[in-house]
């Protein structure tokens, strides 16, 4: 049984152009003056980077944290581990560097979601910037970013 095509009506069809120029439209002003937060319709940015060939830098951040056993851990960057993931952290680095008491979040995370291992007394936001010469990694160097001692 084969049903006859419908066509829409003009009014049909204008408005579908006039939504479908819309997004088109939002999506190139957020991808020209946008940032993340204007994702879907915005760049994504802590996933599409490039680095220089000659000279650049790549850098990238976790965390790690004394116990009150005495251990020094890295944390696990899943929402299971400590609630956040590293996009986040990353995302959220130059609040953090303003303010390190936004650690203590991931703290009170961790004793939520973990509460018969050690509590976290300590908390390190470590940063590795790796520079590049002629696409190859010629030094790496670490330091811990942000400290923060957990209430």
């Amino acid at each position: 049984m084969d049903l006859p095509a419908l066509r829409l009506a003009p009014r049909a069809r204008l408005w579908r152009s006039l939504a479908g120029a819309a997004v088109v439209g939002a999506l190139c002003y957020t991808s020209a003056y946008g940032g993340n937060d204007d994702f879907p319709l915005g760049p994504m940015t802590q996933f599409a980077f490039s680095v220089k060939d000659d000279g650049g830098t790549i850098s990238s951040y976790w965390l790690e944290a004394d116990t009150a056993a005495g251990v020094h851990v890295a944390l696990s960057f899943d929402a299971v581990g400590t609630g956040m993931k590293r996009a986040e952290i990353e995302g959220q680095m130059p609040r953090i560097v303003r303010d390190p008491s936004l650690l203590q979040g991931i703290a009170d995370g961790q004793r939520r979601l973990h509460p018969g291992e050690p509590g976290l007394t300590r908390i390190y936001v470590v940063q590795e910037i790796k520079k590049l010469k002629r696409g190859k990694v010629v030094s790496t160097m670490r330091q811990n970013r942000v400290v923060w001692d957990v209430r």
